[in-house]
C-alpha cells in the first residue's frame, strides 16, 4: 500500500503543474465564455496562445525537474559509494536506503525527498567519522545553544557527544547543521 502511495518528484511536479495551469486557464475560457466573447476571434487566439505558453512552460518546467531528480540521484549514489566501507558491496548499501518517502500534503509520498535526507545524513556521518574522539561543537537546528563535547561515536542514525559533565548526548544527523572541532584546551 505504501509503495503505491509514493510518487517521483517528476510526476509530483507534473500535478502541481497542471493545477496550477489548466485551473487558470479553465477559468478563463469559462470567463470568456459567460461574457459571450469566446465566439470573437481575439478571445480566441488569446485562448490558444495562453494554451500554448501553458504547454511550453510545462515542457520547460517537467525539463528543470528531471535534471533536477536526475542530478540528485546521481549526488545519493555518489554519497552512498563514498560512505560504504571498503569491501561491501553496491547492492547491500542500496538495500539500506530508507523505502519510505516522506508524505508532502495533496501529493503523497515523494521518495527524492527521503533520499535528499538519506544523502545528507551520509554527508554529515563522514563528516563526523573525520572527529571521533576530538572535542567538537556541533550546531544543531532549532536550538540556540550549541552542543560541545567529545565526539564519542558516528553512527548510522546520528551522533553521540560526551559533554563536559560526563553526560551522553545524541544528536540525530537531520538536526545537525554544523560540525567543528574545537583547539585542544
Amino acid at each position: 500500500m505504501v509503495a503505491s502511495r509514493q510518487q517521483g518528484l517528476k510526476q509530483a511536479a507534473s500535478v502541481l503543474f497542471s493545477l496550477m495551469g489548466i485551473v487558470p486557464l479553465l477559468l478563463f475560457a469559462f470567463t470568456l465564455w459567460q461574457v459571450g466573447a469566446i465566439h470573437h476571434t481575439l478571445a480566441q487566439v488569446s485562448l490558444a496562445l495562453t494554451l500554448a505558453l501553458m504547454l511550453l512552460g510545462y515542457w520547460l518546467f517537467r525539463s528543470m525537474v528531471a535534471q533536477t531528480s536526475d542530478a540528485l540521484q546521481t549526488l545519493s549514489r555518489a554519497v552512498q559509494t563514498a560512505a560504504r566501507p571498503a569491501g561491501t558491496p553496491v547492492a547491500a548499501t542500496a538495500s539500506a536506503a530508507p523505502s519510505g518517502a516522506p508524505e508532502v500534503a495533496g501529493l503523497g509520498g515523494i521518495w527524492e525527498l527521503g533520499e535528499m535526507g538519506r544523502t545528507m545524513d551520509l554527508l554529515w556521518q563522514r563528516e563526523a567519522r573525520a572527529h571521533l574522539g576530538r572535542q567538537v561543537q556541533v550546531t544543531v537546528a532549532n536550538s540556540e545553544d550549541v552542543a560541545e563535547g567529545r565526539l564519542l561515536e558516528a553512527t548510522e542514525e546520528g551522533l553521540w557527544l560526551e559533554q563536559g559533565d560526563g553526560s551522553t548526548l545524541a544528536i540525530i544527523y537531520r538536526r545537525v547543521k554544523g560540525i567543528e572541532r574545537l583547539p585542544a584546551g
